[in-house]
């Protein structure tokens, strides 16, 4: 099984710009597009802890495998309720970001990256985030 602790620097972006205006939030493109975010990931026990920080903010979200929690992004207040499942070396957090609009983030780890799949139940743009392991 793959290591998934560990700190991973964001290197590009696959679709990112038109997943991000897909969900109606055309004014969060280009900060997503110009982070250089370094996530790191860390586990206590059963609680996971995941630290971002991009662009001199930090968000951290801590939570248990297939419990709900509450999570914010960097680049913004909004508190948004997500709820992650684990299958193997990957993690699928989904998050409700509106009454009718659900993201899902599904995490592939390997030895060298960590690459964040988007998703949303909107449309059928994807996106990709690739992170070097650190």
């Amino acid at each position: 099984m793959v290591q998934i602790v560990g700190k991973y620097q964001h290197v590009s972006n696959e679709n990112l710009e038109e997943f991000v205006k897909t969900l109606g939030h055309a004014e969060l493109a280009a900060p997503l597009l110009q982070s250089k975010a370094v996530v790191e990931i860390q586990k206590n026990g059963e609680q996971w802890t995941i630290t971002v920080t991009s662009n001199g903010k930090t968000s951290t979200a801590t939570f248990r495998v297939n419990e709900p929690y509450e999570e914010k992004l960097p680049s913004s207040e909004r508190k948004f309720q997500s709820v992650t499942t684990q299958n193997g070396d990957k993690f699928v957090t989904e998050t409700q970001v509106s009454d009718s609009v659900k993201v899902v983030r599904l995490y592939e780890f390997t030895d060298t990256e960590m690459k964040v799949h988007l998703s949303t139940n909107k449309s059928d743009v994807k996106a990709t985030r690739v992170y070097k392991r650190l």
